[in-house]
């Protein structure tokens, strides 16, 4: 809405050259690559870990029951590291359990002594079948928050009163990086860029979730945040609207946090919400939430729930926010209806809808409204009819027509949306799906190092209003039954007849 406002002179004091890449020096390391160098400065806690010159690679073995012995490398500093890599070839025999039997850890502060140091256990994703000595690859993405000063990675080799496994490692390699290439981020076509994004479980503290709900683990979740920091960063946005993260203030201020360490720059911050539930509540743990870059926009006022429902106050989220160059508002909220699966679905999205409508009726921030998120369902079920009745229009549709944002029984489905009020509609000058996780829809996959909803992006210039044009689209089936149109971002049905109704049932003039 178009204020009356006195111009600022805002600063931006930002880091860039205050964060500190001095002592960063890029790691490049192999071992166990030839004869020559045989286990070179590797050091094993007994005779139990020793070289074979033959296949050029470190041998464990031992005939001695409930032995516990180390291959560790020499202390690295990698206290300024951007990423940290570790990779090697491995195979093994005899082994009961090799996942408990030849385990990986890291340990930083090192002191020489492997019996003190405070271990973490990094997973090794694949093992062989234990029955033959086929090598194969690994490669492991290091959380940074694991490494520092004296950083050792240790191979832990154990027996067992019944198993005395033989374990084979060669090609082992470590690389970390200092600096990232920047990446080029587009340009919106307003001034200003709102992306909404469907995380897919993104939890920090993922060592107190199931592997059911997070299905990550320490090297995941660092993929997980490279993909998606890197993808924020192409993309360009201003404010990030988020659903399904943890329902913690830390996970949106690490994020934020990466999203600074990359650009090199202190552009980005979380909005405080004050949603921190205990991380074995099931019915809490997630929530929706706000990141905007601060040079760009503020926050205006405090972050509110759409919601009462005990589930529904964290991840339907309200939030407006303030354009710094020109002082006019608009009110973003993100939101994660109930799922399609389990009983009850649409008659709780229904209801999901109707608790948002009614919180959007309520007095504002602003005037301008744009409704975003993981809704579950698409634009011509209930749940969407009731919101568009309520005045808004779908403009993802609008701009993108036969947009999808996840896959859903092998196909495309828009089941995120960008909803706008009137007056948010007129300052609307575009919107976008980025196909970064649904390129493989036809076969219902996508890509879990990533999420399986894909990010959209709505692009706008607030206080310039314009009667968006007359878009439409339409598509007829090949048995030419019914046809579908999107006039202006809503769907209309013409059937054989020729009789044309809106998605709310009514008849309308063609």
């Amino acid at each position: 809405m178009k204020r009356i406002f006195i111009p600022l002179l805002i600063s931006v004091f930002c880091l860039h050259g205050l964060l500190s890449y001095a002592d960063c020096t890029p790691v490049n390391k192999t071992w166990l690559k030839n004869s020559e160098e045989a286990l070179g400065d590797l050091t094993p806690t007994s005779s139990a870990w020793y070289y074979n010159n033959g296949y050029s690679c470190a041998v464990a073995s031992t005939s001695v029951p409930n032995s516990e012995e180390w291959l560790i490398t020499p202390p690295l500093d990698l206290r300024e590291a951007l990423e940290v890599t570790l990779s090697f070839e491995h195979a093994h025999k005899f082994a009961g359990t090799p996942s408990e039997e030849l385990t990986l850890w890291v340990a930083k502060n090192y002191d020489g002594d492997p019996n003190v140091a405070e271990w973490k256990q990094l997973t090794i994703p694949n093992y062989t079948s234990n029955s033959n000595w086929t090598f194969l690859s690994n490669s492991i993405t290091v959380p940074v928050s694991r490494v520092g000063k004296n950083t050792v990675f240790g191979f832990k080799y154990k027996t067992t009163d019944e198993y005395h496994a033989m374990w084979e490692i060669k090609n082992l390699k470590l690389q970390s990086i200092c600096e990232y290439v920047p990446v080029e981020g587009d340009t919106p076509a307003g001034r200003l860029r709102v992306c909404g994004q469907n995380m897919q479980n993104y939890y920090i503290n993922y060592d107190n979730y199931s592997s059911t709900r997070a299905n990550y683990d320490h090297a995941a979740f660092a993929q997980k945040t490279t993909r998606i920091v890197n993808a924020f960063l192409k993309i360009n946005a201003d404010i990030y609207a988020m659903c399904e993260v943890e329902a913690c203030p830390e996970v949106l201020e690490q994020l934020a946090d990466s999203l600074n360490k990359y650009a090199r720059e202190d552009r980005y911050k979380a909005v405080s919400d004050g949603i921190n539930e205990p991380w074995d509540s099931y019915d809490n743990n997630i929530k929706s939430g706000f990141i905007y870059r601060k040079d760009k926009v503020q926050p205006y006022k405090t972050n509110s729930a759409a919601s009462s429902y005990n589930y529904y106050k964290n991840t339907m989220r309200i939030q407006a926010f303030e354009e710094l160059s020109t002082g006019e508002r608009l009110v973003v909220s993100m939101n994660h209806f109930k799922a399609k699966t389990g009983d009850g679905g649409e008659a709780q999205r229904l209801t999901n809808a109707e608790h948002l409508i009614n919180a959007l009726n309520r007095p504002q921030s602003d005037a301008d409204i744009l409704i975003l998120g993981d809704l579950n369902c698409e634009v011509d079920e209930e749940p969407i009819k009731k919101i568009l009745n309520a005045g808004f229009t779908e403009e993802i549709l609008r701009y993108n027509f036969g947009a999808y944002s996840h896959c859903y029984s092998g196909q495309g489905n828009l089941i995120d949306h960008a909803l706008a009020n009137k007056t948010m509609a007129q300052q609307i000058v575009k919107t976008q799906m980025y196909n970064i996780c649904t390129t493989k829809c036809g076969g219902g996959n996508y890509d879990t190092t990533y999420s399986d909803h894909d990010p959209y992006v709505v692009d706008i210039n607030l206080g310039e209003y314009h009667e968006p044009k007359e878009d439409i689209e339409s598509v007829q089936p090949s048995d030419g039954s019914i046809q579908k149109v999107i006039i202006n971002g809503q769907l209309f049905i013409i059937l054989p007849s020729q009789e044309m109704y809106d998605i709310m049932g009514n008849r309308v003039q063609k």
